[in-house]
Formats: structure tokens, sequence, C-alpha cells
């Protein structure tokens, strides 16, 4: 129950964070990033990085269950840094497409959301917002 915990903790903290730093940003308080992916810190890194470390630390280190716990945690920071980012980018160009067409009145579509991917610092953070709690909450 401890790695739940701690992994639910340090998701719920990211999340927090996220307001945080959008109201001291734009003095207003966004509640959609309560539960919106993207930014900083990465939530979907706290989230694996909370739960290994928690392993490690009641399994050992030299564990299968850990080993397997640093892998998923691996391919989710990876995918957060690249396969989501790209997506991010890809909706950009999109947006972009769509408000030079929306400017000609040819065509009139909603946006798509850009913010899906985290860089390299924003990961960083969640990682070690992970460790953090992983190492001193449970």
């Amino acid at each position: 129950m401890e790695i739940l915990i701690s992994a639910g903790v340090a998701w719920f903290i990211a999340q927090a964070l996220k307001m945080i730093i959008s109201f001291i940003e734009n003095k207003r308080i966004d509640w959609s990033l309560a539960t919106a992916s993207g930014g900083m810190p990465s939530s979907h890194t706290a989230f694996v990085v909370a739960a290994t470390t928690v392993i490690g630390r009641k399994e050992g280190i030299e564990s299968s269950i850990f080993a397997l716990a640093v892998v998923l945690s691996i391919v989710v920071m990876y995918d957060a840094m690249h396969v989501r980012r790209a997506v991010g980018h890809i909706g950009q160009t999109l947006n972009q497409i769509i408000n030079n067409y929306n400017k000609t009145g040819k065509v009139n579509v909603d946006n798509v959301k850009e913010i899906l991917g985290h860089s390299p610092l924003q990961v960083f953070a969640g990682f070690v917002l992970g460790i953090l709690v992983g190492m001193f909450l449970v």
C-alpha cells in the first residue's frame, strides 16, 4: 500500500505545483491544471519514480521488481520527453494552420490541445519530486 500512497502523493504534489507555478506566472488560479498533462513538474514522472523509490527501499535495489520498476520509469520519462512532446509540437503546428485558415474566413475549426509533453527540465523536476516523496513520505 505504501507504493500506491507514495505514487499518489507525488502525483498530487506535482499537480498542485503546476497550479501554484501557473498562479505565480498568471496571477489567477487555473483549475484545469489539477488534472492536466504537461507542465512543470512532470506528474507522470513523479508518480512512477515515487513508486520505484519505495519499491527499492522495501524490496532492495537488486530485486527483480525494482529492476522492472526502473525500466517502467525510464519508459514513462522517455515518453514524456519525446513522444508526447512531439505530439505537442504537432498540435502547435496544426493550430497555426487552423489559425491561418480562420483568418481567411474559409474554415473555422477549434484548436487542439498543445501541452502534452515535457521538457527535460520538467521531467527532471518530476524525477526529483518522486525520489523525495518515495524516500521521506512513507
